[in-house]
C-alpha cells in the first residue's frame, strides 16, 4: 500500500517476521483484498497508484502502463499475482519456471545493508502449478515470464505451455535459440551479464536483452554502477533492454532508463522503500514530461464555489457572533432572540457556540476548495477534482439532513441553489481530465521519511473529522444532545421542548449541519494528504497549515468565549490540534524543498 501506511505502520511489523513469512503474509493479504468486490477501487483509493499516460511503453509490440515492472523473486509462489498488478507496475516478472517445482530458497534480509540474499534465485511452483495459479488469478497487465536453465527440448516445451500466459519471454544465452525462435511468436529476450554472452547469438535470434538482477550463491545485487555499464555495453545491438534489480529508489530508476534500458525491474527496493516506490517512479519519469501549466476550463468555477463556502462561512460567523438567530429561525420558532435569552441565556449561548462552530469549519473547507481549483484543477491535476468533487458532493448531500430533524432552512436552500450551479458547470467543464500525476521525488532523503509521519498524521487527522462528522451528524438526527452540552445548559431536552416544541427541530439542524460540514473538512484533508503529498508541493504545505487555523479557532474559541469549558468534551480537539501541529512540523521541509526543473 501506500508509503505512509507501510514506513509508519505495516514495515516495522513485518520486519519482525521472517523474511517467507513476511512475503507471504503481505501478497495473500493484498491479493484477498482485490479479489473483494471493490477490493481494487480500495486499493486505488488508498494509493491512487495508477500511472500517467504519459509513461507508457511499447516494447516488441507490447504496450505497457509504465516502463516499471516488479521482479519475480518478490512472488516466487505467485501469491500476490493481481494485487502487485495495481500497485502501477507496467508489467509482472513470473519465473524463472521449470517443468517440476523448484525447492524452497533460504532468504536472508540484510537490513543494515539493505540486501536480500537468496540460497539460490530458481524457486518456483513449476510449470503445471505456475499454469493454474495464472489462470485463477491472472494479472491484468503484461507478464514477462522467465523459463529455468535446462534443455532446449525442456525449454521449447515450457514456452508452448506458458505462450497463452506470456507477453515476452526471458531465457539464457547459452541455450539454441535459433529453435526457441521457431518454437514461438511470442518475443524473446536473451540473459546476458556482459558482451561476451551477447557476442555469443546472433541478433535475429532474440528480440531484446535482458539484464539479471543477480548471480547464483552471492548475496544481493549487481551494483548500480556495475548495471548501467552493462547496459551502455550491450546497447549497440539496437534491442530493447529490460535492466532488473538494482532500484531503491526513483532516481535509481532514471539512471538506469537514461542508460538506455526500456523496462526496469524492480525487487529489493520494494521490499525496503514500500509498495509506493513504483508510483514514486512513475511520477518521476511523467515530471520529465509534463506540459507548462494550464488552464483547465472549468476550474474557476470550481474556485467560485469555494470562494461561496468561505463567504457563506464568514457571514455565519458575523450572525452568530452577534444577532445567533435569523428572521427565517425566529418564525420557524416563534419566538425572537430575546425572548430565548430570557427563558435561557444558556440556551442563547449554546446555539451561538453551534453556529460559530460550523462557521470555522465552513471557512477551513471553503478555503481548501479554492486551493484544489486553482493549484490544482487549473494545472490538470486529476487527485485534486477528485478530491474536490467527492468532499463537495458530500456536502451538498447533508442538505438533506432535514428530513430528520424536520426543519428546511431557507437560508440553507438558498446556499445551496447558488453555489450548485458553480459545482455543476465545474464538474462537466473538468470530466475528461487526463488520468495520472507527476512528481519530483528521487532519492529517499531524510525530509522524505519525515514526511511519511507528518502525512500520517494529517490523514488520521482527516479521518477523525469525518468519524467526528458522522457522529454528530447521527446525534443531530437522533437525541441532539451529549451528556456535557445539557451540563452546560442546565437544562434537560423535555424542558426546552415544553418551552417550545419547535426548538429541538432548530438545534438539530445546526447540529446536523456542523457534522455534515465536518465530514467535508475531514474527507478534504484526508484525501489531499493522501494523494496530495509530493515533494516541493509548498501549497500543500500552504494549504493544510492554513486551513487548519479557522476552523480549530473557531470551534475551541467559541467554547471559552461562551464559558463551555468542559475539558473532556474539548479533549478531541485538543487531540486534533496536536495531530495538525506534528503533520505541520514533520511535512515541512519534504513539501516547502525547492522545486527542480524537469529534465
Amino acid at each position: 500500500m501506500p508509503d505512509w501506511s507501510y514506513h509508519t505502520f505495516f514495515k516495522p511489523a513485518l520486519f519482525k517476521l521472517t523474511p517467507r513469512k513476511a512475503r507471504s503474509l503481505t501478497l495473500q493479504t493484498m491479493n484477498r483484498l482485490v479479489t473483494l468486490p471493490f477490493g481494487h477501487h480500495i486499493i486505488e483509493f488508498f494509493g491512487h497508484m495508477a500511472p500517467s499516460k504519459a509513461i507508457s511503453a511499447h516494447i516488441c509490440g507490447v504496450e505497457t502502463a509504465s516502463p516499471i515492472g516488479v521482479s519475480g523473486q518478490v512472488d516466487p509462489k505467485l501469491e500476490g499475482t493481481r494485487a502487485l498488478s495495481k500497485l502501477g507496475f507496467g508489467y509482472l516478472e513470473v519465473g524463472p519456471i521449470s517443468l517440476e517445482p523448484a525447492t524452497k530458497q533460504e532468504i536472508v534480509l540484510h537490513k543494515k545493508g539493505e540486501e536480500i540474499g537468496y540460497s539460490h534465485l530458481h524457486e518456483n511452483l513449476g510449470v503445471e502449478n505456475t499454469i493454474d495459479a495464472l489462470s485463477r488469478s491472472a494479472p491484468d497487465i503484461p507478464v514477462l515470464i522467465k523459463i529455468s536453465d535446462e534443455s532446449t527440448g525442456k525449454i521449447v516445451t515450457l514456452i508452448k505451455k506458458l505462450e497463452p500466459f506470456a507477453d515476452w519471454f526471458v531465457v539464457d544465452s547459452t541455450i539454441d535459440l535459433p529453435a526457441i525462435r521457431e518454437a514461438t511468436s511470442t518475443p524473446i529476450f536473451v540473459g546476458v551479464s556482459d558482451q561476451k554472452q551477447l557476442d555469443e547469438v546472433e541478433i535475429e535470434d532474440f528480440d531484446g536483452i535482458y539484464l539479471p538482477e543477480g548471480v547464483h550463491n552471492r548475496i544481493g545485487q549487481f551494483e548500480l554502477e556495475t548495471k548501467i555499464e552493462m547496459i551502455k555495453t550491450v546497447q549497440p545491438s539496437g534491442k530493447p533492454i529490460i535492466a532488473s534489480g538494482g532500484v531503491h529508489q526513483p532516481s535509481d530508476a532514471l539512471d538506469l532508463i537514461d542508460a538506455g534500458a526500456d523496462l526496469v525491474n524492480i525487487h529489493s527496493g520494494f521490499i525496503f522503500y514500500g509498495p509506493g516506490l513504483p508510483k514514486r517512479i512513475n511520477e518521476a519519469i511523467a515530471y520529465r514530461y509534463q506540459e507548462s501549466p494550464l488552464n483547465q476550463k472549468g476550474w474557476f468555477a470550481s474556485f467560485l464555489m469555494g470562494f461561496g463556502v468561505l463567504l457563506a462561512g464568514f457571514i455565519a460567523s458575523f450572525v452568530g457572533l452577534t444577532d445567533v438567530l435569523l428572521a427565517p429561525d425566529e418564525r420557524f420558532l416563534g419566538m425572537s432572540k430575546e425572548e430565548i435569552q430570557e427563558f435561557s441565556e444558556h440556551l442563547f449561548k449554546f446555539m451561538s457556540h453551534d453556529r460559530i462552530s460550523l462557521a470555522g469549519v465552513m471557512i477551513s473547507a471553503g478555503f481548501l476548495y479554492m486551493m484544489l481549483a486553482y493549484f490544482g484543477i487549473r494545472v490538470g491535476q486529476h487527485w485534486a477534482r477528485k478530491v474536490f468533487y467527492i468532499a463537495a458532493t458530500l456536502g451538498f448531500l447533508n442538505f438533506f439532513y432535514f428530513i430528520g430533524f424536520g426543519y428546511l432552512d431557507p437560508i440553507h436552500l438558498l446556499y445551496n441553489a447558488l453555489i450548485l450551479p458553480f459545482f455543476i458547470y465545474g464538474f462537466i467543464q473538468t470530466r475528461n481530465m487526463p488520468h495520472g500525476s507527476h512528481g519530483q521525488n528521487l532519492h529517499n532523503s531524510r525530509a522524505w521519511r519525515k514526511s511519511q509521519f507528518g502525512q500520517t498524521m494529517f490523514i488520521i487527522l482527516g479521518g477523525a473529522f469525518l468519524t467526528a462528522g458522522m457522529v454528530i451528524s447521527f446525534i443531530g438526527v437522533t437525541d441532539v444532545f451529549v451528556k456535557e452540552d445539557l451540563g452546560f445548559l442546565q437544562l434537560e431536552p423535555n424542558e426546552i421542548h415544553e418551552h417550545n416544541h419547535q426548538f429541538i427541530s432548530l438545534i438539530a439542524h445546526d447540529r446536523a449541519g456542523f457534522g455534515g460540514a465536518l465530514i467535508s473538512a475531514g474527507i478534504l484533508i484526508m484525501l489531499i494528504a493522501m494523494w496530495g503529498f509530493r515533494e516541493g508541493e509548498k501549497w500543500i504545505w500552504w494549504t493544510l497549515t492554513v486551513g487548519g487555523i479557522p476552523g480549530f479557532a473557531a470551534g475551541i474559541g467559541i467554547h471559552y468565549h461562551i464559558g463551555y469549558v468542559d475539558q473532556y468534551h474539548l479533549a478531541p480537539a485538543y487531540f486534533a490540534i496536536l495531530l495538525y501541529l506534528l503533520g505541520v512540523i514533520y511535512s515541512y521541509s519534504y513539501l516547502m524543498t525547492a522545486k527542480r526543473s524537469p529534465e
